[in-house]
């Protein structure tokens, strides 16, 4: 983050296999600028490795057909979907899949020295799950750190990136950012950013410590995302990490990912618990991004491999309109798009009810939130306009917003709710 003043990230995460083709992706724009999303991130488009995963990326100059028609050019119908999104003030990202190609790219045979090799034959990059070491049979890890020909290899992802600048995107979403060397991280950004100052990388950083977050920070990475997904809204731990990482890198919040559950899903269909995730997570912290269907309360979930327009689920929900409205509260209310620090807020019935502040440049937001999915929950404040520090209240909460001065809250919060107040 260093000393970059970036905007506000609100994203939408376009997953292109949901599609039947860019001009498909193109009629979505209207709805998503609609709902107050600033940008779109699309997962990789390049052509696929023989596992068909699009993050096996075989050839970085050549496209997935899933994704293309046949005229004009791939490249001419990328760049006429980012001018359209630009119509409608939207920014488009893109995934940088660059720690591996898939294990039958050209690129191989081409420069083979450019890979983590063992015993002369490229390795293959695994993990362990479950105390087994399982490899990932479709990959190969390119050898960034100490690759003979480091230059080489560094220049051509340079290049890489370069390209698609050209035809318009304004960033990267950089996966798997954590397993490559932080002098590339510090090359590649640096050298971008001479060209085009107001590019935005975003680290894929999801399991790394603060310390390993603030190396990549210091490597010129704009944003982090974070594990507010998975906080139960009671363990300290999220809001520990949190104020721990906040001066460190600006976040993204996000209810469901391309590699997580559908939330609807997790919420076994209960739309008190959906609402109640989603609205938290828009104001958590700096950033806050949705997955294509996410609107609809989408239930199947996601594969890199398997997934087909097919899948467009005909749900017959439509949450567009509360996520248009969260997002004009957090637009209208500084210290819920900053990276403001949390307080708690002490309260009588904290095992069901969490109150909190955000506070940015001396402004203070108080949030009031049920815990409680089933139930009603009551809860008493004294002096709301003093724990904001202003000399009057108002009710600002996405859904049935109190009229008039708010002084002493005394309610009874219905299963879910959320109520957000701020200086009037």
């Amino acid at each position: 983050m260093g000393n970059r003043q970036t905007k506000p990230l609100y994203i939408y995460n376009l997953f292109p296999k949901l599609y039947k083709n860019v001009s498909a992706w193109t009629k979505q724009i209207n709805s998503i600028a609609g709902m107050g999303f600033n940008m779109i991130y699309i997962n990789p488009f390049h052509y696929p490795g023989f596992s068909g995963s699009i993050y096996a990326p075989k050839e970085y100059y050549k496209f997935n057909p899933q994704f293309f028609s046949k005229t004009p050019s791939e490249e001419e119908q990328l760049k006429g979907f980012i001018d359209a999104c630009a119509e409608k003030n939207v920014g488009v990202i893109m995934d940088l899949v660059i720690n591996h190609t898939s294990i039958d790219s050209p690129l191989i045979n081409e420069h083979k020295n450019w890979y983590v090799l063992e015993n002369g034959d490229v390795k293959r990059p695994g993990a362990w799950e479950n105390g087994k070491y399982v490899s990932w049979g479709d990959l190969a890890t390119f050898n960034i750190k100490d690759s003979e020909d480091k230059d080489g290899l560094w220049n051509y992802l340079l290049e890489v990136c370069r390209h698609y600048l050209k035809l318009g995107f304004k960033g990267f979403r950089c996966d798997a950012a954590y397993q490559i060397p932080n002098d590339f991280w510090e090359f590649l950004i640096a050298t971008l950013r001479k060209d085009y100052p107001d590019l935005i990388f975003i680290a894929e950083t999801l399991g790394c410590t603060p310390v390993q977050i603030e190396i990549l920070s210091n490597c010129g990475f704009d944003y982090i995302f974070n594990s507010s997904k998975w906080w139960n809204y009671n363990d300290p731990w999220c809001l520990e990490q949190y104020n721990m990482t906040r001066t460190i890198a600006d976040s993204v919040s996000f209810p469901e990912s391309h590699d997580t559950p559908r939330l609807m899903d997790e919420v076994h269909g209960n739309e008190t618990a959906f609402l109640q995730r989603v609205y938290f997570e828009a104001i958590f912290s700096k950033g806050f991004m949705i997955t294509s269907g996410m609107e609809y309360g989408f239930t199947k979930r996601i594969n890199t491999v398997t997934s087909t327009p097919a899948d467009w689920e005909d749900t017959g929900k439509d949450y567009r309109a509360n996520i248009k409205n969260i997002l004009k509260v957090k637009d209208k209310l500084v210290p819920l798009h900053e990276e403001s620090p949390i307080t708690i807020v002490e309260q009588d019935n904290w095992g069901n009810v969490f109150c909190f502040c955000k506070e940015w440049d001396g402004k203070k937001v108080l949030v009031v939130f049920n815990k409680d999915i089933n139930n009603e929950q009551h809860v008493y404040l004294n002096n709301v306009p003093g724990i904001i520090n202003a000399s009057a209240a108002k009710d600002y909460s996405p859904e049935n917003p109190m009229k008039g001065n708010i002084v002493d809250l005394d309610i009874s919060l219905k299963p879910g709710e959320i109520k957000i107040f701020a200086a009037k």
